[in-house]
């Protein structure tokens, strides 16, 4: 997302991140990352409740999808960072909201690996922009 957050701003759309860390683990996160985006903590998770994203069985968190997307981070030389004892199980997603919180896309992940394609994600900007 960092890569592509000129084209975001281009269009006027805030990313926020909510993440079910508390917040002094976030700072961490912040300080590692420098992600130039709002993040917000959920650690009793009722943004991932109203967003119905469900936690992953072992078979999804490990899967051949992930195990290749991992391997091709760390072929990259991304260093694997030690997170604790998060919750590797509660699966994520990724939404496009309105100024009124309406949701124009949204996309619930099946495995870590699993996200929108960035053209998905501008396509559903750009579609409700028209519809303004």
């Amino acid at each position: 997302m960092r890569a592509f957050k000129a084209e975001f701003d281009r269009r006027g759309v805030a990313i926020v991140i909510v993440s079910f860390a508390k917040p002094a683990k976030l700072a961490s996160y912040l300080e590692y990352h420098h992600w130039p985006f709002t993040i917000l903590a959920d650690p009793e998770r009722a943004a991932y409740a109203a967003f119905a994203l469900k936690r992953m069985s072992w078979w999804r968190v490990f899967s051949p999808a992930t195990l290749k997307l991992y391997l091709t981070l760390l072929g990259k030389g991304l260093q694997r960072q030690d997170y604790g004892k998060e919750d590797i199980y509660q699966s994520g997603g990724d939404f496009v909201l309105d100024r009124d919180g309406n949701i124009l896309f949204a996309h619930r992940s099946e495995d870590p690996a699993d996200r929108p394609s960035l053209g998905s994600l501008l396509m559903a900007i750009d579609r409700s922009a028209a519809a303004l």
